[in-house]
């Protein structure tokens, strides 16, 4: 029976430092092309770019259901235009009676339902929803985090580039 020489039974030093030095190169461009922090902002801007469009629509709605009256619908708290908030104010701003960040009662209307008003994912003096009413048009805005939603900033047809701006007037808020 042959037995192996006593220096055959494993890697030598060198040769474990080259495999490591391969993996962590390898790791190093794999966490280069999938960037795990511009995943999280995509996911929170799509987020945000659901939320306002949910809300828009609803809005849309609404005025449709106001006949007219769209000064008491667009700004029902406080009753006379106008109005704004942010979703970062002090007290319940996902509340849809009125008081919340949209200042809609959301709970009278028949053909929308809004439960609670949405909140920015991260909701900080940088990132959260604002609302602006004339008592005739109205505006919301936030600002998205993602390199590649940028340019959604730019080109929304808002007077503001560093905002997105959804509304019936895109320039109620600078």
């Amino acid at each position: 029976m042959l037995m192996p020489a006593h220096g055959d039974r494993g890697f030598t030093l060198i040769e474990l430092l080259v495999v490591i030095a391969i993996i962590a190169v390898i790791a190093a461009v794999v966490v280069m092309l999938v960037n795990p922090l511009e995943i999280l902002r995509k996911s929170r801007d799509a987020t945000r770019l659901a939320d306002l469009k949910g809300l828009m629509k609803s809005i849309e709605v609404g005025l449709q259901d106001a006949e007219g009256n769209s000064a008491a619908f667009l700004c029902y708290t406080p009753a006379s235009a106008p109005c704004n908030s942010k979703s970062t104010d002090s007290g319940d701003m996902r509340s849809n009676d009125g008081t919340g960040w949209v200042k809609i009662n959301f709970s009278s209307l028949p053909n929308v339902t809004v439960v609670t008003l949405p909140l920015d994912p991260t909701n900080d003096t940088s990132h959260f929803y604002q609302y602006y009413s004339d008592g005739s048009y109205y505006e919301m805005d936030t600002v998205l985090e993602g390199e590649q939603n940028q340019k959604l900033m730019e080109n929304d047809g808002g007077d503001n580039p560093g905002m997105y701006e959804v509304g019936s007037s895109l320039t109620l808020i600078n």
